[in-house]
């Protein structure tokens, strides 16, 4: 994209502040709750928005760098005290880079009734064999409350994790991944929903949907949808570019 900078680290720093926009524009934001983070290239740290920011609140200004080996939060600080949770999934798995929480409607429905995302949107094509559902609830996350250990053991493989009585996490290699993610998973919620209060659902056969997967999984493909959204949020807020 033409706004963004040249230099490696702001140009992160950019398409974080972006993320944070596309998921409030795409009705992703929950007020001051739900965190995006993305990882550094040059340390051992993190950047997220400022608390009790929200998502439409984001700007390059306001985002505060987390180690990654920050143990304790604080409530009234800068940053959400759900964090940890960041910080122990970082620690684990090398290759997540990027982050996000949030609480979409449908994709929470599901986790509610107990059902997980079932291939039938090929869209969604992404989160065949690499989505589980979470089927415990043990609290808001808070400094390593609220199912810490249980979710970041349960991550191994899968991109996305519907959390019962909660909402989503979603995981990506960039942010690019992980924001087109969240909004691909939503939609297809949404989908099996309404497919289900409709009839039975008939699934895409496995040969058909790893296909779909091996195609849309392509890098530049999730590149191309976020400029997309991107595009989309500002047109819908023109002073998301003073944010930048």
């Amino acid at each position: 994209m033409e706004i963004l900078s040249n230099d490696t680290i702001k140009r992160i720093k950019q398409k974080l502040v972006l993320g944070f926009h596309i998921l409030d524009n795409e009705g992703q934001g929950s007020y001051i709750a739900g965190h995006i983070s993305t990882r550094s290239p040059e340390s051992d740290y993190f950047w997220t928005n400022q608390f009790p920011l929200g998502f439409d609140e984001a700007d390059i200004n306001k985002l505060e760098s987390v180690s990654i080996g920050t143990n304790e939060f604080d409530i009234h600080g800068s940053v959400s005290p759900a964090l940890g949770l960041h910080c122990e999934i970082y620690k684990t798995y090398k290759n997540i880079n990027s982050i996000i929480h949030t609480h979409p409607i449908y994709a929470a429905a599901l986790g509610i009734i107990g059902k997980n995302l079932e291939p039938i949107d090929q869209q969604a094509a992404p989160f065949f064999e690499s989505i589980i559902l979470f089927d415990e609830h043990h609290g808001v996350f808070n400094n390593g409350e609220g199912g810490t250990k249980e979710i970041v053991s349960a991550i191994k493989n899968n991109k996305a994790i519907l959390l019962k009585n909660h909402g989503i996490l979603v995981f990506g290699e960039y942010i690019e991944e992980a924001i087109v993610g969240s909004i691909i998973l939503e939609k297809a919620a949404k989908i099996q929903i309404i497919s289900m209060a409709a009839g039975n659902l008939q699934k895409i056969p496995d040969e058909s949907i790893r296909q779909a997967k091996k195609f849309l999984n392509q890098e530049e493909i999730f590149k191309w949808k976020f400029n997309y959204f991107a595009r989309r949020a500002i047109r819908a807020n023109q002073n998301i570019k003073k944010m930048l």
